[in-house]
């Protein structure tokens, strides 16, 4: 009797041993796929901040003056605000605040979001649907959920063109009606590609300690912010950006960029920015100015 609960025994034991080591390497395996699966996701998400401004879809209709007081036409017929819409850069800012990442993808779920979180930022400008084509191109990808189709549909289009704006190529009256446009596939204005890089990797939003910044001095460990970021505000602040490369042009681009970073409230020693700009005004009193800014990028500074 004694040997055979002995002998119970082990056995239970060696079963319960069993269980627990699968177990736990079930668990490991587990941790290490999620661990991959967060890690990916953590990338995209990255690579899509930066890119957030070719993913808000074009507004399909000729910006507001800013100054205006009485309505304007808008491209659906009716009168909406002479102001409105906003500019591209401004509507592609205001997403980019909001929405950290924006879906990527040329699914039709994917689509429709990036037109709905686009709308909204339409209206967070004080500006209505109706000042864009965005609401009828939108209707035209919602009617596909009930689409057998959808999916031959879909690859046949563009990032973000939809059913109205295939039509509309076309002469569809029926895309005219929805208010449609060819621009829909268009990205966002130059205004990304005319602020100057920061020159410095961006801080931790969590931080609570200061970092060592890129001249030396101690700055916020949450400093500086995210280059997506001071696009975003750049282009808030900015509708345009001075394009050239002459000096002046340089310069004006290179403060716009300053004045962004205080207004995210981080300090310009944060980045690399003003060395550089102190570099460009130094040119200003060189004779030989405009042979060295033939020589640079278009925001390459004598600093580098």
């Amino acid at each position: 009797m004694y040997r055979g609960g002995v002998s119970s025994y082990r056995r239970g034991v060696s079963s319960r041993t069993r269980k627990l080591v699968i177990g736990g390497a079930a668990a490991v395996l587990l941790g290490s796929a999620l661990a991959v699966g967060t890690g990916l996701g953590q990338a995209a998400e990255q690579g899509n901040a930066g890119n957030i401004g070719a993913l808000v879809p074009a507004l399909g209709f000729s910006p507001g003056d800013p100054n205006a007081t009485a309505d304007r036409v808008g491209p659906t017929g009716v009168n909406v605000p002479g102001r409105c819409p906003p500019t591209q850069a401004q509507v592609n800012a205001q997403v980019a605040l909001k929405n950290p990442t924006l879906p990527s993808g040329t699914d039709l779920e994917s689509r429709i979001q990036r037109f709905e979180k686009t709308l909204s930022a339409i209206q967070d400008l004080k500006c209505p649907a109706s000042s864009t084509t965005l609401l009828g191109r939108l209707k035209s990808l919602t009617a596909l959920r009930g689409n057998a189709n959808r999916d031959d549909i879909l690859r046949g289009l563009g990032l973000n063109e939809t059913p109205a704006d295939k039509a509309a190529a076309t002469g569809s009256g029926d895309a005219a009606a929805g208010g449609a446009t060819g621009n829909a596939g268009a990205g966002s204005g130059s205004i990304d590609a005319l602020v100057p890089a920061l020159g410095f990797s961006p801080g931790d939003p969590n931080a609570t300690a200061d970092r060592v910044g890129p001249t030396g001095v101690n700055v916020p460990g949450r400093c500086p912010p995210t280059q997506a970021q001071v696009n975003a505000q750049v282009a808030l602040k900015n509708p345009t950006l001075p394009s050239g490369t002459d000096l002046e042009s340089r310069i004006q681009r290179f403060e716009k960029t300053l004045s962004a970073i205080q207004d995210l409230k981080c300090p310009a020693s944060s980045t690399t920015l003003l060395g550089r700009l102190k570099s460009l005004t130094a040119l200003r009193a060189d004779a030989n100015r405009d042979d060295i800014l033939r020589g640079l990028d278009l925001n390459e500074t004598p600093a580098g």
